[in-house]
C-alpha cells in the first residue's frame, strides 16, 4: 500500500504537537501544552483520514483486478463455446 499525503503530514503533525505539549509540561507553560494536544489530535485525524483514503484506493485496485479477471474468464468461455459450436458446424457439413 502506497503512503500518501495526509499519512505523512498527519503523523509530523501529531509529533509536532506531542513535542509541543511535553515543551509546555516542562516549562510549565499550561497553553503551550494545550496547543500541543491540539495539534496532535489533529494530527491523528489527518493521519486516519490518509489511511482511509489509501484503503479506499488499495480496494479499488483489488476490485478492478477481479473485474478484470471475471472479464477475461467470461471471454474464454464464449471463445471455447464459439470454437464448439463451429466444430459442429464443420461436421455437419
Amino acid at each position: 500500500m502506497a503512503i500518501n499525503k495526509d499519512q505523512v503530514k498527519g503523523r509530523v503533525r501529531q509529533a509536532t504537537g506531542r513535542l509541543k505539549a511535553a515543551a509546555g509540561k516542562a516549562v510549565g507553560n499550561p497553553t503551550l501544552r494545550a496547543k500541543g494536544a491540539i495539534e496532535s489530535r489533529l494530527g491523528k485525524a489527518q493521519a486516519a483520514l490518509g489511511d482511509a483514503r489509501a484503503s479506499a484506493t488499495a480496494m479499488g485496485r483489488k476490485t478492478t483486478r477481479k473485474a478484470s479477471q471475471t472479464l477475461k474468464r467470461a471471454g474464454n468461455t464464449v471463445r471455447s463455446k464459439t470454437r464448439a459450436a463451429r466444430a459442429r458446424v464443420a461436421r455437419a457439413r
